[in-house]
């Protein structure tokens, strides 16, 4: 039974401004088959469906004529076109139950994620119209490879519509803060390393270059459209970067884009844009890739719990030992000038949820089930302890920023005059004690624009 306490704002820091991702793409041995029938409905919903898929899986011919689904992302948005989908009303009190129970709880007030339907664009501007605010501060983007839209609509969708990317200046509750694509690029389990890092003595050299690694096609219908939208001035919110040349990949054609509009497209305008990225587990310290994620002021997010849970065996399978070196190195990143974010993922609502996760920048180590341990005598593995930060750099990454990369750092991401007053209290003095016990903190309250929007009911707090 836990005691109360009568706890004063003693320990309070700004609350976590994290690059929150929903979802994510996982490599996948399983396939679905149609039959005709089933085909022709899918086409008719899903027009160029074989193209999608071919674009994305390797080392198999066709596999979209032949009806085989694999990448867990189309599996997913296949399922969401069959069935019944929530009205936009459903989509947003959806939403205000997963603030409640999981944002606020663990101390969130802004995050940044994707929107992978029109319907959700819908809902959340309906609940701010109807409402006049959101439960939680979010910079969205539309993440163009999850949708079921023609290619003839998808190729000039950003690039007709006009960069309409902002801030959040233009709305403290709801801003679109650029566009996305996580779907064409390279996913956790198959980074685009190139010719950065070889393939083990032990691996299939063939197997591990062609299938396992998965760098973007721009042959892609929807790549054409981010291609096309950079050109015209978007900002690139989110793309799969996790391996080391596909942020050079991403580097060269960004330069390709400035080239072809250079009215527009300058130095300046660049780097204000802070284009950036998505979970960087393997995005290695490459010295061009340095050079030029810093004259162009990119954005790498990393999310360093779940690089550690999903990376080193394969690693170690497909790379050995120099493989390593090319894990979630955010220290290295951070000593050479690069602007590392933290990045988090949607879990299971806890007040401790992002203390671990922090912890992990820190301390990088996982247990078996992928989080730090949490049980007396419990022990787990750690991966690049050399790559670890101290917790003062680690919250900056969670909080100042991601707001930076949320486009939102006027605003919140630090305690200021003139910043929103968005705070949390917790359980423990974050700035002292063991770093292994950073796991063990939690949230007691939860502040949004002034007021309290979580309040934990093992704890009273005094307002004097």
């Amino acid at each position: 039974m836990t005691s109360l306490i009568n706890l004063k704002f003693k320990t309070i820091f700004n609350v976590s401004i994290f690059c929150l991702i929903l979802g994510w793409t996982q490599a996948s041995n399983g396939v679905i088959l149609f039959n005709q029938r089933a085909m022709e409905e899918l086409m008719e919903m899903w027009p160029d469906f074989v193209e999608q898929v071919d674009n994305q899986p390797r080392g198999i011919e066709n596999p979209g004529d032949r009806s085989i689904l694999v990448p867990t992302p189309l599996r997913a948005h296949f399922q969401q076109l069959l069935r019944e989908q929530p009205s936009p009303v459903q989509y947003g009190e959806g939403f205000k139950v997963l603030a409640r129970d999981y944002y606020l709880t663990s101390g969130m007030t802004t995050f940044g994620s994707r929107l992978n339907t029109n319907q959700q664009v819908t809902a959340y501007n309906l609940l701010l119209r109807n409402e006049g605010k959101l439960p939680v501060r979010f910079a969205y983007s539309f993440d163009l490879a999850r949708q079921a839209i023609p290619r003839e609509a998808s190729l000039g969708m950003y690039e007709n519509i006009g960069a309409m990317w902002q801030t959040i200046e233009a709305n403290p509750w709801l801003w679109l803060h650029g566009m996305s694509s996580e779907g064409d690029w390279d996913s956790p389990t198959q980074p685009c390393l190139g010719d950065d890092l070889a393939p083990a003595p032990h691996a299939d050299f063939q197997k591990v270059k062609m299938i396992l690694e998965n760098c973007p096609d721009f042959e892609s219908p929807t790549v054409i459209a981010l291609m096309r939208g950079l050109r015209s001035g978007w900002r690139w919110a989110g793309i799969h970067a996790i391996g080391s040349h596909g942020l050079r990949l991403f580097v060269q054609k960004l330069e390709e884009q400035m080239l072809r509009n250079p009215g527009l497209l300058t130095l300046e305008y660049v780097r204000n844009a802070r284009h950036g990225f998505a979970h960087g587990n393997m995005v290695g310290t490459e010295p061009d890739i340095i050079e030029n994620l810093k004259k162009y002021n990119l954005f790498v997010p990393v999310n360093v719990r779940r690089s550690l849970d999903i990376s080193p065996k394969l690693i170690l399978q497909r790379y050995g030992e120099p493989g390593m070196k090319f894990l979630a190195p955010v220290r290295s990143l951070i000593e050479q000038g690069v602007n590392v974010v933290g990045e988090a993922e949607i879990y299971e609502p806890s007040p401790g949820t992002y203390f671990a996760i922090l912890d992990t920048y820190v301390n990088r180590e996982v247990a078996e089930d992928g989080w730090p341990p949490d049980e007396a005598g419990e022990t787990g593995t750690v991966y690049g302890a050399q790559e670890g930060v101290d917790r003062v750099t680690a919250l900056k990454l969670m909080t100042q920023q991601s707001s930076k990369f949320l486009l939102a750092d006027t605003k919140v991401g630090s305690i200021e005059v003139g910043k929103y007053a968005d705070l949390m209290v917790i359980d423990k003095d974050f700035l002292s004690g063991e770093d292994r016990e950073i796991r063990n903190n939690k949230v007691i309250m939860t502040i949004l624009g002034g007021e309290k929007a979580y309040q934990s009911p093992d704890f009273t707090v005094d307002w004097e």
